[in-house]
């Protein structure tokens, strides 16, 4: 059985400018700006009303908390009910915690396009707080790599023979790369080292290399794979659809800019 430790397999970003919007993500500060264009002082500026998404709850670290500590817990709740003497079982944890994660990624992703095609309350609220809804993808990512780490040390024969591909750690790696790289400088302190061009290179190329990782992950499960779930297809299309926004979101920005 081939359980694969490959970022997102199933067996397997604050800006520069201090009022432009903050990431993290994919994954941590990972869930990077999506699109420049767009600033994220202009949403806070238009969302005066008092409305569900503008309740403290549900914006910056309480949204964070909200959403990372619920999906910790289900994960642990989750190690409860496994034999995790097993390594099958490591990979079904593996599996379980980027299942977890993948939302936020794509979330993330499209914030800014959601802002751009469908302005309103919710894309407003989703821009604003892309920096946490990428935080959260972390953290459960920050899961995936603890139970990988796992069957390494603890099953490093099983993971050779029915883990290991070439493929998996040659993506693997570079996504938590861009992944750690991503977070620190959602954070002031650590953005403040590179300079506002390198930073937006980083969680630009960065937010597509994550979701090209994810979303090739389930493409290759329904296409190679006879043990397709329904989660597979939901997370297959719900990637193409992010995908297929900023698309939209940059042909409208830049046909906009063209003089009538």
């Amino acid at each position: 059985m081939r359980c694969s430790a490959r970022l997102g397999s199933r067996a397997r970003s604050t800006n520069p400018q201090a009022s432009s919007a903050r990431l993290a993500g994919c994954g941590s500060a990972v869930v990077l700006r999506c699109d420049e264009s767009v600033d994220v002082h202009t949403v806070r500026v238009a969302d005066t009303n008092h409305t569900l998404f503008n309740q403290k709850i549900l914006n910056g670290w309480n949204l964070w908390a909200l959403i990372a500590v619920p999906l910790s817990l289900a994960v642990m709740a989750m190690m409860t009910t496994k034999d995790l003497s097993r390594p099958t079982e490591i990979s079904s944890m593996i599996q379980f915690s980027v299942r977890c994660s993948v939302p936020w990624l794509y979330l993330a992703f499209s914030a800014s396009s959601l802002k751009i095609l469908f302005p309103g309350t919710f894309s407003r609220w989703a821009l604003r707080n892309r920096r946490n809804i990428g935080l959260c993808f972390a953290a459960g990512m920050a899961w995936q790599l603890f139970f990988i780490v796992w069957m390494v040390a603890g099953y490093w024969s099983y993971y050779l023979e029915e883990a290991y591909l070439l493929e998996d750690v040659v993506i693997q790696l570079p996504g938590y790369l861009f992944l750690f790289a991503m977070t620190l400088t959602s954070f002031r302190r650590w953005r403040r080292r590179i300079s506002p061009r390198q930073w937006k290179l980083l969680h630009k190329s960065g937010i597509y290399f994550l979701w090209a990782t994810v979303w090739t992950t389930y493409w290759y499960e329904l296409y190679y794979y006879d043990d397709r779930q329904l989660i597979d297809y939901i997370y297959y299309w719900a990637g193409l659809l992010a995908y297929g926004l900023r698309v939209v979101a940059w042909n409208k920005v830049r046909w906009a800019r063209v003089p009538a």
